[in-house]
């Protein structure tokens, strides 16, 4: 899933890239302008942190000091630097730090009026050894602090079963939602996929069928300084929306969950959602949503097409199956 998001955000976007590989963790894309990645460290919930590969090669110390002689330094005179090395395969027999400091040692040899800080150093270079020993320029990191201070137990109004923050903001991404697009939630909750939303910058609308959900999501929304359109409170099953009016729709229908709507078939549900989303997507819009994944019969209409599923396990007797549909 993590390669799925940045996929999805690079095309929200409309940027030009290629996905050359993926070898988990790593995954390598090639984009049409370095500077995306500003933009990718704002929006990104699944990644850790964006490199710029400077080379690849096999998980052997003489290749890698090899590929090491290979690349120019010269973008580090009189700056300073430190090398970061992770190990992502036990199987690997190599010491990280033995590594750090051989690869440091070889630099500065190569980099004129370069230093060393390990504290806060100019430039980071960063090696990962997996089935491939993977080292480039450290371009950012992904704040997954400031998803864990917006969890829902932390917010003015919380209900059980709430998603956390980092999953609410990867179904937005996969919905290829972006700034100042329209983004609807029908089945709002306490707002936790319209909060994302919002922080990404879209014009938001939220509905839910019960009262204290409404007023709960816009306390929540308000506490952290989200705008919003509107919360709207009303059945999902007949959604009081313009057609052809929204960009993107994010939602994870009340499965499993004790709601009014407790009494319609989860598979009527989900088709109804189905049904209405193809009237309320403007051409090109997506649909992310999540079900059961033991749910197979759901009918997808012949104006949208499957983009991607993804599977993400709960506990052992759920497993949600993650959808993305795009109107055609």
């Amino acid at each position: 899933m993590p390669v799925a998001e940045v996929k999805a955000v690079l095309e929200a976007e409309g940027r030009d890239f290629k996905l050359c590989e993926v070898d988990p963790p790593i995954a390598v894309i090639e984009v049409d302008d370095i500077g995306i990645c500003t933009l990718l460290k704002e929006r990104l919930a699944m990644t850790l942190e964006g490199i710029e590969l400077l080379f690849k090669c096999e998980t052997d110390p003489v290749e890698i000091e090899r590929s090491m002689r290979d690349v120019d330094f010269c973008f580090l005179k009189g700056k300073t630097m430190a090398i970061r090395i992770s190990k992502k395969a036990s199987y690997i027999n190599i010491s990280s730090l033995e590594l750090e400091r051989k690869l440091g040692a070889m630099v500065l040899e190569r980099a004129k009026n370069a230093k060393v800080n390990l504290r806060s150093p100019d430039v980071v270079l960063r090696g990962v050894l997996t089935s491939s020993f993977y080292f480039g320029v450290k371009m950012f990191e992904v704040d997954r602090g400031a998803y864990d201070l917006r969890r829902p137990r932390y917010r003015p109004f919380f209900h059980p079963g709430s998603l956390e923050p980092r999953i609410c903001r990867l179904f937005v991404n996969l919905a290829r939602s972006k700034k100042g697009s329209i983004f609807l939630d029908p089945f709002n909750g306490t707002g936790g996929f319209s909060i994302e939303a919002s922080m990404i910058g879209c014009q938001v609308i939220g509905l839910d069928i019960d009262d204290e959900m409404c007023h709960g999501a816009l306390k929540n929304l308000k506490s952290l300084g989200c705008s919003v359109v509107g919360v709207i409170k009303g059945d999902a099953r007949r959604l009081p929306i313009i057609e052809e009016s929204v960009d993107s729709i994010a939602t994870d229908p009340p499965y499993g969950r004790s709601t009014s709507l407790r009494k319609a078939m989860l598979e009527d549900l989900i088709n109804s959602l189905l049904d209405q989303s193809k009237g309320l997507l403007k051409k090109g819009g997506h649909l992310c949503f999540a079900h059961p994944a033991w749910l197979t019969d759901i009918k997808i209409p012949s104006s949208m097409t499957l983009v991607e599923q993804h599977e993400m396990r709960v506990h052992k007797s759920l497993t949600r199956k993650i959808t993305v549909l795009r109107k055609v």
